[in-house]
């Protein structure tokens, strides 16, 4: 039971102050979340405009995980790195840092690191940025704990896979919300063994 300043039960306290793993992303109808050229264009031109809600989630984050091609494509996009928290980029390539920011390019298990990052992450959640397969590898390690999946109203046909994994267990709803017009966000549970 979690408690509160003055050591009484406090119900807002349940898991929602608690340190989690979340898979924060938006994806097509169909389950994609790049085209097949890495481009995000699809999710600019009719993603919602109010996009508030994100640098809300990012307050709660302390750490990021990133796989290689999200980093590229931020290399390639973004005059300057966004984030002011520690980046761990998953890759075996020899890339670039961008100037002033804390990143670490790490190889090898998501599990080996897990434990720096909640560190660092010092009581914030830790957010896997993508793409889909270093989602899934939390996930294999039983260290992912939520999804929040941002699904845009178009169908991309062909691209980058939103969760490069097969599961027949069903995640969880714990909620949901509408973001304009042509955007839902569903928070899934994942139970954790």
């Amino acid at each position: 039971m979690p408690l509160h300043r003055n050591y009484g039960y406090h119900p807002s306290l349940e898991t929602e102050d608690l340190m989690k793993t979340i898979y924060f992303t938006a994806a097509s109808l169909d389950g994609y979340i790049a085209d097949p050229n890495d481009s995000l264009e699809w999710l600019f031109k009719n993603g919602p405009t109010d996009i508030s809600f994100i640098d809300t989630f990012v307050n709660t984050v302390g750490a990021l995980a990133m796989g290689t091609s999200t980093y590229k494509w931020m290399q390639q996009h973004a005059e300057e790195w966004p984030y002011k928290v520690p980046c761990f980029v998953f890759t075996h390539q020899n890339l670039k840092p961008f100037p002033g920011a804390d990143i670490r390019f790490v190889q090898g298990d998501v599990a080996s690191h897990h434990k720096e990052m909640q560190k660092l992450a010092n009581g914030k959640n830790i957010w896997v940025v993508g793409g889909g397969d270093l989602a899934g590898q939390f996930y294999d390690q039983g260290l992912l704990n939520e999804m929040h999946i941002q699904t845009v109203a178009v169908f991309l046909n062909e691209g980058k896979k939103l969760f490069a994994r097969h599961t027949d267990t069903a995640f969880k709803i714990k909620n949901i919300r509408q973001h304009g017009d042509t955007c839902v966000e569903v928070i899934y549970s994942i139970a954790t063994t």
